[in-house]
């Protein structure tokens, strides 16, 4: 039961935080609500199919190094799976779709529903021993709801280019196969090895820091984006928005 409210509790602290960029043409809650679920149910999705391949594979008799096929079919479905999530926003919900954040927003709450999966997934077949398998468990909990959020943002970016009448194509291949390449990255160095060495843990730190840079990036030029179409005489940036809250230690 504890395991459970502290990965509720992580999702919401992680949820408000992503909800707090759209500083100007915020997304109704239900949205936000529908967007995490969909995260999750293709998260499930992914992992069927990442499992029924995987069985395929190993019934093929050909050989193959199950550790890289297991991370370029994670990095790919699960990167895939979340970056439907906006699209089918913008294609069933159009009218919530009338910012230029809102690619970054919904593929980010997306990866969140898609990580609160994946670490109830990890709670059914994780250690033995449940207070080994909490502690264990609630460090990685963190970041993947971390990295998974922030994959998903990056990956759905692109997007808010159609609100603004811009062509996104390049833009949105970009950002997919940049996502797809570290999530693969990260699985083959930290979530498929047993044992880490300093390798891999200097791999771990330069992935999660390209991450977070470029997801923040992307979020302080999308919310310019957001501030120049819906508040152009507008003085508050979000750059402002963020050193006033580390100074303060909230937002107001």
């Amino acid at each position: 039961m504890l395991s459970y409210i502290l990965l509720t509790l992580g999702g919401l602290l992680f949820g408000s935080v992503v909800y707090r960029y759209d500083m100007h043409e915020r997304e109704p809650w239900w949205m936000l609500a529908l967007a995490v679920a969909g995260g999750a149910v293709g998260m499930s999705a992914a992992f069927f199919l990442e499992n029924a391949l995987l069985l395929a594979a190993a019934r093929s008799g050909l050989p193959y190094d199950h550790h890289l096929v297991h991370a370029l079919l994670a990095g790919t479905l699960e990167e895939l799976a979340k970056f439907a999530v906006p699209v089918a926003v913008l294609l069933m919900f159009r009218r919530h779709f009338n910012d230029p954040m809102d690619g970054l927003i919904y593929g980010a709450i997306a990866g969140l529903g898609a990580a609160l999966y994946e670490s109830v997934w990890f709670m059914f077949h994780g250690p033995a021993d449940p207070w080994l398998a909490m502690l264990h468990q609630r460090a990685q909990d963190a970041v993947r709801l971390l990295m998974h959020t922030c994959w998903g943002g990056v990956g759905g970016f692109a997007l808010g280019l159609v609100v603004m009448k811009k062509p996104c194509k390049a833009q949105v291949a970009k950002g997919l196969a940049g996502v797809m390449g570290l999530h693969v990255c990260w699985d083959l160095f930290v979530g498929f090895v047993d044992e880490q060495m300093f390798v891999h843990r200097l791999v771990a730190a330069l992935t999660l820091g390209a991450t977070v840079v470029w997801f923040g990036y992307l979020t302080v030029l999308a919310n310019r984006w957001s501030r120049q179409m819906h508040a152009p005489k507008s003085k508050q940036k979000l750059s402002s928005r963020i050193i006033r809250a580390l100074l303060t230690r909230r937002f107001k």
